[in-house]
Parts: structure tokens; sequence; C-alpha cells
């Protein structure tokens, strides 16, 4: 579902393609389907006008605020850009993510492309619902293998593109563990988490290591 190219990232991630830390993403939206997807590169213009491309007339993306629900954006083919103007002027950068709906028929693949994110990376977690994703385009267990911390009570919601549906983890504080298991993601896909607190997602990432 997806790929990436970049030196050095660890055999976790997908097929390298590149000789730096350039690199592109592919995401499939399976056609009359939800996805939750993020940015999973930092491009030179991280707009959803700019990285939510190639889509199709009628495609819809769903910017979700703490706080505020949803603002919704859909693609207008003749304008070459979602509508209204203040949702395909948002920026979407690694470690966010939105819900975008194929409206039609054939799945769609978005192809991400730009640099893979390095140094000490930083996500605030807010209290409460909000869409976070790994800085880090890599796929796996999002607490065990990418860092998302946890504190007794939290949550965290995966889609599942092919099934339509919420997967929910829990976490219980007693045995250090996410109940009834803790659910991957893959590059490029984004999560719901639900904090009891605020908190910090960080991590120390370098393509060489």
């Amino acid at each position: 579902m997806a790929a990436v190219g970049a030196a050095g990232i660890a055999t976790s991630m997908a097929q390298v393609y590149s000789v730096n830390a350039v690199g592109y993403v592919n995401k499939t939206i399976p056609a009359k389907g939800f996805a939750l997807i993020s940015n999973p590169l930092k491009a030179a213009t991280n707009t959803i006008n700019a990285v939510l491309q190639p889509v199709p007339a009628g495609f819809q993306v769903y910017v979700y605020t703490p706080g505020k629900g949803y603002a919704v954006g859909t693609y207008d083919d003749l304008s070459g850009a979602f509508l209204p103007d203040a949702v395909g002027n948002t920026t979407i950068t690694p470690g966010q993510g939105v819900f975008v709906q194929n409206t039609g028929s054939s799945a769609v693949t978005i192809t991400f492309v730009g640099e893979v994110p390095q140094g000490t990376l930083t996500t605030a977690l807010v209290a409460g619902l909000q869409i976070v994703s790994s800085q880090v385009p890599q796929a796996g267990k999002p607490s065990a293998d990418l860092g998302l911390p946890g504190a007794d009570g939290d949550q965290y919601y995966v889609w599942d593109s092919t099934g339509q549906k919420y997967n929910v983890a829990t976490y219980d504080g007693l045995g250090n563990a996410w109940l009834p298991q803790e659910y991957s993601i893959d590059v490029g896909d984004a999560l719901f988490v639900k904090k009891v607190a605020a908190a910090t997602w960080t991590r120390t990432f370098n393509v060489n290591g």
C-alpha cells in the first residue's frame, strides 16, 4: 500500500529507491472508501492542495481540529483545488493526518514526494481527541516501534481501510500494555489518539543511523 525511498532507512521501512533522504510514498485509497492518512514526507509546499495529488473530482478530505470537529473539502477538477479554499490551503505536515474519502468507483493512489524528517522530532499530544501520525515514515506498532507514549486510559483508533472500520486499543497502566492488542500502522497512515492528559510524542531519527 505504501512505498518510501530514502538512503539508509531501516529494513522495517519500504524499499529504497533513492541515494539520499529524498523519496516518495504511494498511498492507495480504496474505491468508495475512507482512509486515515498522513503526509509522511516534508515537501516544498505542504498544503492539502499540494500534497493530496493526484485525485479525481469529488474526492473529499476531512480536517479534524480538536474541540471543533471536521472541516470538509471537496476536490474541484476545474480549479484543480480543494474547495473551500480554507481547507485546500490548510497545511498538513509529518506528525499530522486527515481523513479522506474516495467517492469514485476506482481506487486512487496519492504520491507523496519530499524529504525524510530527521533529528529530534516532537509532536504535541493534546488532552482529548486528535489525529496524529509518526513523523518518521516507518510501519509498525505505534508505541513499541514508533515511540507513541501511553498512559492509563489512553486510547488510539486505527482505521482499517479494507474493513472500513476502527480498531481501538486502550492502554492499561497496570499491565503496561495496549488492549486488546497494539494494532500496527503502515507508512503514510495516521491515527486518532485520545489522551487522558497532554503529552509529547518524541523520537530521534537519522537516516544514516
